[in-house]
């Protein structure tokens, strides 16, 4: 177990697009097991990771900088079946929690909000990618990913700016999920179900299905993903009388072509599908110990997203060519229930009144689709230099409109039907970069390194509110994003390392009175230490400062809409710890950590009027939370080997929301899990969140507009899956 989480540097050679050469991810779960490990044998050393967090192949102990690695095998293992389980392991990094790919990541404290209900425009802090092609939004926001671990090969979390490698998506970290590939030697077959209920809620299953089919031996395979799931409900609505209302129905498909028609050259072809439907909302109102919220309307979304990439990798005698294609689309369909912000006594612009409003509804369709291309170029094998070179370009086109109606309104103005607010904005955003990164070994100790990242971003487009015709906006910027480091081998056992780094995200322009905002910048300075005493104990850690500038802020206008402004500045102060202990073959300890405080600095004054104090926390950030994970192997009955694992988490209390006096209690949670393996089976139980506590994710407060006297602000938490108890079943051949 403590192969799937333990802290890395971020750096690696050039990964190629298929894993022949790699154990079967199927036989990777086997080699866990006690059949394979006897009891109480000491293991020979500590795993060492492999990451390509800097997209070239590189062992933990020789970068310089904070990964952490997560194998998809062991998130199987654990039974993560989505980013809440999965970002529980991460310290250091804030899961945020929304409505059906509606969450929010924040990664060593840098972010302005914890609730997706206040994003509009803006590009948010931590940028995800699926293999490699960004999938957050640059200027309007659509939705966050949330990918199936099932037949994951890893997921990276790269902590601190990644500008230079990764551009404008990255400006406090990234989120890297990786697939695993098709073996072109064996085929494989794997299915893992399972059934959950719910505390106070309903009942969920999952089923995953992987078929690894070779084509042609050591040329072509095929690898093929199905994942259905259904997450138990656990909000009621009494406005509508619907009990579990935020059951999420999500489905996948992955397919994976690999192909090597020779030595020197390789392709991997993905199309990735992903579909969610969940009739009711997630969030709580009024009161945030209740799983319940009052409204008229109940709440709907439907998102889908889909990859299409194709990535080639051509040795030229000595030096290897990586040509990344990807063309992404997102497609969301909300609706929700805004009856607290517009009504009773609600008046129209002009004084108008509106009798007879019971319920308001606020519709947005939101739509995307982008198109990469991402050339690289660096040396099939390294010495004592080792760097890369390459150009990208991205074009996301977008698509967001805003229907609010008051259905059983009495219209007296001229507008069609119940319509109070109607906008359609659409465009594009284009970002354009040359980038570089070196790595020199300048004594067999000492390593010194270096990279660099210039682009140009451009936003373009049209605003129309109430059918008049479109006006254009434009905002164009470009700029340099710098990376230094540098690392020193104290002894075999014992390394430490310093780095700098910058990262940017998009500026852009309000649609509500054309206001501009600019790119904002971090700094990130770091140091660490890695410490491997002995082969069965390992330790990392690691101290950063981070100066934040020119803050993109999204607060509410006294109107109640959204307004993205540059303020003040921020830092963020932290220490991070991991500790890895595997004394023998049956058990395994982790202990992660992180302190972090993340203020602003100077005072400002939010789009409604509220002052934000200098030293106000930023929100989503922990000044504590810590995660240990334990696994004990023994041996079962009927000839099984059995292990059983526990993941212990601590979340202190964080702000919610930068605007408003609005604080989320620190809580624990306590998940365990137990399996019996045989030669092709898997049979697993488990307990999440066995003390069924009641924590906050995130939280908003939605203010009313200055035109509704009658209409009330109100706020809406998100809580944490109550106690949920399974089993799965698993099937490998």
């Amino acid at each position: 177990m403590l192969g799937s989480l333990i802290s890395l540097g971020a750096s690696a050679q050039t990964a190629p697009a298929t894993g022949a050469d790699e154990a079967p991810a199927s036989k990777k779960v086997d080699a866990d097991k006690t059949a394979d490990k006897p009891i109480g044998k000491p293991i020979a050393e500590l795993d060492r990771v492999e990451v390509t967090s800097s997209k070239r192949r590189q062992l933990q102990d020789e970068v310089a900088g904070t990964v952490t690695a997560l194998s998809g095998s062991k998130l199987e293992q654990m039974g993560v079946r989505d980013a809440e389980d999965l970002f529980k392991l991460t310290p250091g990094v804030q899961f945020n929690k929304g409505n059906a790919d509606g969450a929010l990541y924040s990664i060593r404290g840098i972010g302005t909000n914890t609730s997706s209900d206040n994003v509009i425009f803006g590009q948010t802090p931590t940028g995800i990618y699926i293999e490699d092609i960004p999938f957050t939004d640059p200027y309007v926001y659509i939705s966050s990913p949330d990918v199936p671990p099932f037949d994951l090969e890893r997921v990276e979390v790269l902590r601190g700016p990644q500008g230079a490698l990764y551009g404008s998506a990255s400006l406090g970290g990234a989120v890297r999920y990786l697939f695993a590939k098709p073996q072109l030697r064996q085929q494989q077959f794997s299915v893992l179900t399972g059934v959950s209920s719910v505390a106070q809620g309903g009942t969920g299953y999952t089923t995953n299905v992987m078929a690894n089919l070779p084509l042609f031996s050591d040329v072509a395979a095929l690898r093929v993903v199905l994942t259905k799931r259904r997450d138990a409900g656990y909000v009621d609505n009494p406005g509508t009388g619907r009990k579990d209302i935020n059951a999420n129905d999500a489905e996948s498909a992955r397919i994976i072509l690999a192909v090597k028609p020779s030595a020197s050259l390789d392709l991997t072809a993905t199309y990735m599908r992903q579909h969610s439907k969940q009739n009711g909302d997630s969030g709580v109102f009024p009161d945030p110990e209740k799983l319940s919220i009052d409204t008229p309307t109940d709440a709907r979304i439907d998102s889908r997203i889909d990859l299409s990439s194709l990535q080639a990798n051509w040795d030229m005698g000595g030096l290897k060519l990586t040509s990344l294609t990807g063309y992404q689309t997102k497609r969301r369909e909300q609706q929700t229930d805004v009856t607290y912000l517009l009504v009773p006594d609600f008046t129209l612009y002009g004084g108008v009144n509106y009798p007879n409003v019971d319920r308001a509804i606020n519709v947005e369709p939101r739509r995307s689709n982008g198109f990469t291309q991402e050339f690289r170029l660096a040396p099939t094998e390294t010495g004592d230099l080792s760097w890369l070179v390459g150009v990208f370009h991205q074009k996301v086109n977008f698509f967001r409109s805003q229907v609010v109606t008051l259905p059983g309104a009495n219209d007296p103005v001229d507008l069609p039907g119940d319509v109070y607010f109607e906008t359609v904005r659409q465009g594009s955003a284009t970002e354009n970069s040359l980038f570089a990164d070196f790595d020199w070994k300048l004594t067999p100790k000492w390593t010194a390194g270096a990279g660099a990242r210039y682009f140009k971003t451009r936003v373009t487009f049209d605003r129309s509110n109430f059918g008049a015709p479109f006006t254009r906006f434009e905002s164009d910027e470009s700029g340099t994003t710098p990376r230094f480091s540098t690392r020193y081998e104290l002894s075999s056992q014992a390394s430490v390392y310093a780095t700098a780094s910058r990262g940017y995200r998009f500026g852009g322009i309000n649609t509500t009175g054309s206001i501009p905002y600019k790119s904002d910048s971090l700094w990130n300075y770091e140091i660490g230490a890695r410490l491997r005493p002995s082969r069965q104990l390992s330790l990392e850690l690691s101290a950063f400062t981070q100066r934040w500038k020119d803050i993109q802020v999204s607060t509410s206008d006294p109107n109640g809409f959204i307004l993205t402004t540059n303020v003040a500045s921020a830092r963020s102060n932290g220490l991070e710890a991991t500790l890895g202990w595997r004394p023998v073959n049956s058990f395994a300890l982790n202990l992660s950590t992180a302190v972090t405080s993340a203020q602003i600095k100077a005072p400002f004054v939010s789009g409604n009027g509220r002052d934000v104090a200098s030293g106000t926390d930023l929100p989503g950030s922990a000044k504590f939370q810590a995660t240990a994970d334990a696994s004990y192997n023994f041996a079962g009955p009927i000839d099984s080997s059995g292990s059983v694992s526990a993941v212990l988490q601590y979340l202190g209390k964080r702000k919610a929301q930068l605007d408003a006096d609005l604080e989320l209690p620190a809580y624990t949670t306590l998940d365990l899990r137990l399996n019996f393996g045989w030669t092709h089976w898997e049979l697993g139980a488990f307990v999440q969140n066995v003390t069924d506590k009641r924590g906050q994710s995130s939280a908003a407060v939605n203010y009313s507009s200055y035109q509704n006297p009658g209409a009330v602000n109100f706020t809406q938490w998100y809580p944490i899956r109550p106690r949920t108890v399974g089993v799965t079943l698993r099937y490998d051949y």
